[in-house]
């Protein structure tokens, strides 16, 4: 195969195919480790809603019965369940910066599978180009292989005449 400035079409079609086992690992690796940031603030927003429920059960016991134990230990509730929401928002950001880094790599994914189309596109038309100048040559031979089949002919010709113009001399 004849090397051009670009990349041979089998080098193309191997990269491509690259790209995309790569994309699609990234992908899947990002999706799983999204997948498991969900997970966990799905699971702390539960415990947030648990302990508010608590909380406010706590509250309630506390306006009926007015205990000074139980108002502290409804403050450490609601302590620990605003921990628990900065939590979940810092782990909520930390998934939108995952996501964002996902978008990221796909644009640059997708920006490299355009410049191999593009790769590619500018080696069809030379590949037509040379295809089109073998088929000129060829025609160009089997014209001049018509021109020496017919002077053989004519030349064969004149010898058949000039061998019978000898044996009627003789």
């Amino acid at each position: 195969m004849q090397e051009g400035p670009g990349l041979d079409l089998e080098e193309l079609r191997r990269l491509a195919r690259e790209l995309a086992a790569r994309r699609a690992s990234v992908y899947e690796e990002m999706q799983g480790e999204v997948e498991a940031m969900k997970a966990s603030l799905r699971e702390r927003a539960a415990a947030v809603a648990e302990r508010e429920q608590a909380l406010a059960a706590l509250e309630e016991r506390i306006n009926a019965n007015g205990l000074a134990e139980e108002l502290a230990a409804a403050r450490r509730a609601v302590t620990e369940a605003e921990a628990e929401t900065r939590l979940a928002a810092a782990e909520r950001e930390r998934l939108e910066e995952r996501e964002q880094q996902i978008r990221v790599v796909e644009k640059e994914l997708a920006a490299l599978r355009i410049e191999l189309e593009q790769q590619k596109a500018v080696r069809r038309p030379s590949a037509s180009a040379r295809r089109r100048e073998l088929d000129a040559r060829t025609a160009a031979l089997e014209a001049r292989e018509a021109e020496l089949d017919a002077r053989e002919a004519a030349l064969r010709g004149d010898t058949m005449a000039m061998s019978l113009g000898d044996a009627s001399l003789g």
